[in-house]
């Protein structure tokens, strides 16, 4: 009898584990939020991010200061191991989480300077500066 009730324990105790297993995983991998999310953008074999892109890289947005035309889109390509925002200072955007390899985009409707931030790790910042 004992040695049943002591199986039934570890049996509880192994499903409990795994469970927990599962929900750490899921927070660890990050929310991807519901705006515009695309697959990675393709490898050109350089370090320069493309025409009206950003690249997350060793925690840094590069480039810091983009520049862009009114109604262009802007891309952040997250290429670090680990999640980050791209938040604006005002709230004009806001990605929730990208998750590594993920993409989020924006459309700039409106001439100004755009300063934005990671919400997880907050000594990254940069800006989009829109022209007419």
């Amino acid at each position: 009898m004992m040695q049943s009730q002591n199986r039934l324990k570890i049996t509880a105790l192994v499903l409990l584990m795994g469970t927990a297993g599962i929900i750490l995983s899921a927070c660890q991998s990050g929310y991807q939020s519901s705006a515009t999310q695309t697959a990675p953008a393709a490898n050109t074999g350089t370090n320069q991010p493309a025409a009206n892109a950003v690249t997350i890289q060793s925690m840094a947005f590069n480039p810091q200061n983009l520049q862009v035309k009114v109604g262009q889109t802007v891309t952040w390509t997250n290429q670090d191991q680990v999640t980050h925002t791209i938040t604006s200072d005002t709230g004009e955007f806001d990605s929730g989480n990208v998750a590594p390899s993920g993409t989020y985009s924006f459309t700039f409707a409106k001439a100004g300077t755009y300063h934005y931030h990671c919400n997880i790790h907050t000594t990254m910042k940069a800006q989009v500066t829109v022209t007419q």
